[in-house]
């Protein structure tokens, strides 16, 4: 059997010093490969400058990545921008909203030309007309009575000012005599009051609001608290960064491995931001009431509340955190 199984084998070949070179990239040449270098004097420049680098005790090639710094020259500019970006945006506007009122106002119809003088009497007869429509449509005040009649040129100026008060066409004479025939009518208008506070503004009417606020449900509460804890993060990781980038001392790998730690720590403020944005969802009512505030605080929190209430500076430094995290892992 075993003579068997050595029949079967495939018979090994002798080992060919030659065939080495196929296995050093030597394939584009085929054959013996011929002489490396041009000259002997290209060959002594070379021993040169190994003996050389052997004197000086370097162990790597030249132009590496290992040689490469961590954190280069232009790394360093973005990173003290973003810092300087995170303190900067606590003066910004993080939340933001609008209050609506609703204001009365007066517009006035078309005014018709006079075409002719109108006699005395009709002018009269159109004014009491007009009075007599105006003190019916307005309203009467308890407890008065008037028993004694009421001159009709000693009531046209109340007359007109009931009947533009009540959006009626009112008849206006002139010194010539002429009438001309003008309508009023009032209009509702809603006006939208844009409303915006910062980080500061906001750390600041603690005091005012804080109370609200942490009366009110379990997802307010906390979501209160952890943006809080964001504003204190914007400040200290800023600061702790410059630190790292210009106050340490040591070599470049050392001071690239501590400043590598305090960035991993920029993505504590962007899960802040998910995680609120999650319990948003399950909601929470409030304490107070809500009817004279903003409109975007609603009559219960939720998601909409949350991300409606975020302004311009917030998602700014959400952006300067993404991008300190980001260089965190490059390192």
């Amino acid at each position: 059997m075993a003579e068997k199984e050595e029949k079967g084998k495939p018979e090994e070949k002798a080992f060919n010093p030659d065939d080495r070179f196929r296995y050093l990239g030597f394939e584009i040449k085929p054959g013996k490969i011929g002489d490396l270098f041009k000259s002997e004097a290209e060959k002594e420049s070379w021993i040169q400058k190994v003996i050389d680098k052997r004197k000086r005790k370097v162990r790597i090639r030249e132009h590496n990545t290992l040689e490469e710094p961590r954190v280069a020259g232009y790394e360093r500019i973005v990173l003290t921008i973003t810092s300087a970006v995170l303190v900067v945006s606590l003066f910004l506007p993080w939340f933001s909203g609008y209050h609506e009122r609703v204001v009365d106002s007066e517009v006035a119809g078309q005014q018709n030309e006079p075409a002719a003088v109108v006699s005395d009497s009709l002018t009269e007869g159109v004014m009491a007309d007009s009075l007599s429509r105006a003190l019916t449509e307005s309203e009467t005040i308890p407890g008065e009575e008037t028993t004694e009649p009421t001159e009709i040129a000693g009531a046209v100026a109340p007359a007109t000012a009931a009947a533009r008060e009540n959006g009626a066409t009112v008849l206006e004479k002139d010194e010539a005599g002429f009438a001309s025939i003008t309508s009023h009518r009032r209009q509702k208008e809603v006006v939208r009051e844009r409303l915006s506070l910062s980080a500061i503004g906001a750390i600041g009417s603690l005091g005012a609001v804080g109370g609200m606020v942490f009366s009110s449900g379990l997802v307010v509460t906390l979501t209160g608290i952890l943006m809080i804890i964001y504003v204190l993060c914007c400040i200290g990781l800023a600061v702790y960064t410059l630190y790292m980038l210009y106050g340490i001392k040591g070599d470049e790998d050392t001071k690239a491995l501590k400043l590598k730690l305090v960035l991993r720590l920029s993505w504590i403020p962007v899960a802040i931001y998910v995680f609120c944005i999650i319990i948003a969802f399950f909601g929470a009512t409030y304490s107070f009431d809500t009817t004279d505030m903003i409109k975007q605080i609603g009559g219960s929190y939720g998601i909409s509340t949350y991300l409606g209430l975020l302004s311009s500076g917030f998602y700014l430094t959400i952006a300067c955190f993404i991008i300190n995290g980001a260089k965190s892992i490059e390192i």
